[in-house]
């Protein structure tokens, strides 16, 4: 399953999108594509390998937004 699709279906999009502009605060210098390249890609990809390190088969749907949700959530305190 596509990030995309973990986001959509475990209604943690708004949130990762919360916790993309927290990050994307500081770097109000940069245009899209360095904005994209620097904060966007990299937190993304690491969201995926910590969902592929987490979760080895297809998950319940609540155990996956409760991955994803603390997954963000400890980014957004940090």
């Amino acid at each position: 399953m596509a990030l995309e699709d973990v986001l959509l279906r475990t209604g943690e999009m708004e949130h990762m999108e919360k916790l993309l502009r927290h990050c994307a605060r500081d770097k109000q210098g940069l245009g899209p594509k360095e904005v994209l390249e620097t904060v966007v890609h990299p937190l993304l990809d690491e969201l995926e390998r910590y969902i592929v390190c987490e979760v080895s088969v297809v998950e319940d749907p609540v155990h996956l937004k409760a991955l994803v949700h603390d997954w963000i959530a400890s980014r957004l305190d940090g």
